[in-house]
C-alpha cells in the first residue's frame, strides 16, 4: 500500500484541526502525518527529513505569511505545497502560487473536494517530477549541523561567549549547544544561531532567541526559549588569497 508523507504547519485553532481531518481522511494509502505549529520548527523537521507534500497555513506566529513560502521551497523545492490563508487576504495565497505553490485554498470557503483533488494532484506531480530528475525527496541532502553559536547574558553579571556546535538541538521550546563557558541555571540568555538556510537563495539568516538555562550537564547547556525571531546576518567577504593583486 502506497505511503504518503505530509508535513502540515498551523497554529493551534480550529481551523487547523479541520484541515487536518480533511488531510486524515482524505488521502489514498497510508499517510505519514506530521504536525507542527511554527515555520520554525518547520525548517527544523525539514533538515532532518523529507516529505512528500507540505500544506501550510500561512497565518503563522513566526511567519509574515509569503515569507513562508519562500523559506519552505528553499528548504524543499522539489516538494509541492499548499498554502491556506484567510478569505479576506486572497491575494496573499495568489502571491504564494506566484512564488512555488501548487496551489492555495481560503478557510472560510474551503471547498472539501476541490481541496482533496489538490491533494491528490500535488502527490502525483510531486512523484513525476522526481522519477523525471532521477530524485528521490527521500535522501534529500541535510543542512551541516556545525553552525555557529553566539550567546550573551541579558542581567548581571553580565558575560558573552561564542561556541561552535556538532550537537545543537533546536525546537520551538528549546535549544541545545556545546559550551566551555560555566553557565548555571535561571542565567538569561540571548542566544544568536547561524541559520542553515538562506531568505530567496541569497540572504542569510541568523535565528536570535531569549530564554533562561535549564541545565548544564557535561559541558551541554539547555536553554528554554521564551522568544525567537530571524534576522538577517552580514557575512563578511571573503579576505584574497595570499599572492594576489
Amino acid at each position: 500500500m502506497t505511503e504518503n508523507s505530509i508535513l502540515f504547519i498551523a497554529s493551534e485553532g480550529k481551523r487547523g484541526m479541520k484541515i487536518q481531518d480533511v488531510l486524515l481522511e482524505g488521502v489514498d494509502g497510508k499517510v505519514d502525518f506530521v504536525r507542527v505549529e511554527s515555520l520554525f520548527d518547520a525548517l527544523r523537521t525539514l533538515q532532518e527529513r523529507s516529505f512528500d507534500l507540505i500544506v501550510v497555513d500561512l497565518a503563522l506566529p513566526d511567519s509574515d505569511g509569503i515569507g513562508a513560502v519562500k523559506h519552505l521551497k528553499q528548504d524543499a523545492p522539489h516538494t509541492p505545497l499548499i498554502a491556506l490563508c484567510p478569505a479576506e487576504e486572497r491575494e496573499l495565497g495568489v502571491n504564494a502560487v506566484r512564488n512555488g505553490a501548487h496551489d492555495f485554498f481560503c478557510h472560510e470557503d474551503l471547498d472539501v473536494a476541490a481541496f482533496r483533488k489538490s491533494v491528490a494532484s500535488a502527490l502525483a506531480s510531486g512523484e513525476k517530477e522526481a522519477a523525471h530528475s532521477g530524485a528521490n525527496r527521500r535522501t534529500n541532502v541535510r543542512f551541516p549541523v556545525r553552525l555557529a553559536v553566539n550567546y550573551q547574558a541579558l542581567e548581571h553579571p553580565f558575560f558573552s561567549g561564542t561556541a561552535v556546535s556538532e550537537t545543537l538541538n533546536i525546537s520551538s521550546k528549546g535549544l541545545l549547544f556545546a559550551t566551555s563557558h560555566p553557565l548555571q541555571p535561571g542565567q538569561l540568555l540571548q542566544v544568536s544561531v547561524d541559520w542553515p538556510a538562506r531568505l530567496e537563495n541569497e540572504i542569510p539568516l541568523k535565528l536570535v532567541a531569549e530564554g533562561r538555562v535549564i541545565r548544564v550537564v557535561d559541558g551541554q547547556a539547555a536553554v528554554r526559549i521564551d522568544k525567537y525571531e530571524f534576522r538577517t546576518r552580514r557575512v563578511r567577504p571573503a579576505e584574497p588569497a595570499s599572492g594576489t593583486k
